[in-house]
């Protein structure tokens, strides 16, 4: 019987969307456009993607050898046992949504930027255009400020920056109130940064 895997040879994140595309015979390229398009219009099936990570098994490597018995692998004390996708996998997925989305947040300031102002620039008005200038440069600035954290600390995520846990997970929370969207982005975010082998991984 076929199953549905997340895939290790079709991946970019957690491999659903090239799972998917193995599925139904179809080019994981058009899954993940799609997938990004119900994003961007609905932003549900963000959601639906994060609860697929855990609810869709991993593919099975077919050149891996058979798995050992608990018994017979030699453990270091203190060292996380990795189930399912590795938690250093989580961690890069969750640098980039943040770079990612936040990197929306600076294309939304220069937008709205570049259509307040110049919609006072198409009236000719000294005052309109004044005040357009100074009301959109306030929005673009707030935006601007809200925006940065994210990628500082999407990246710092990236590098396994300590400082960059603690940034994201403050983030996490505040995200929570943003239903739905950001609701789903902060439960993950906490999920993965509170995991005692996340904070193995970066005090490292």
């Amino acid at each position: 019987m076929k199953r549905l895997y997340r895939s290790q040879k079709n991946r970019v994140f957690a491999g659903i969307c090239g799972g998917l595309g193995e599925y139904y015979n179809v080019d994981p390229v058009l899954v993940r456009i799609i997938a990004v398009f119900l994003t961007l219009f609905l932003g549900f099936p963000f959601l639906v993607y994060l609860v697929a990570i855990f609810v869709i098994p991993q593919e099975p490597l077919e050149s891996a050898p058979m798995a050992a018995q608990p018994s017979d692998v030699e453990q270091t004390p203190g060292t996380p046992v990795n189930t399912g996708m590795p938690m250093d996998e989580h961690i890069k997925i969750l640098g980039i949504l943040y770079i990612a989305f936040s990197a929306l947040g600076l294309i939304a300031a220069f937008v709205l930027f570049v259509i307040i102002t110049g919609g006072g620039l198409i009236t000719g008005d000294n005052t309109a255009i004044t005040i357009t200038t100074i009301v959109g440069t306030a929005i673009a600035a707030i935006l601007l400020v809200f925006s940065a954290p994210g990628i500082i600390g999407g990246m710092g995520l990236l590098k396994r920056q300590s400082w960059a846990r603690v940034l994201v997970l403050v983030l996490g929370i505040i995200n929570l109130v943003n239903i739905p969207f950001g609701t789903a982005l902060g439960i993950y975010t906490i999920w993965v940064l509170t995991n005692k082998e996340t904070e193995a991984l970066f005090n490292q």
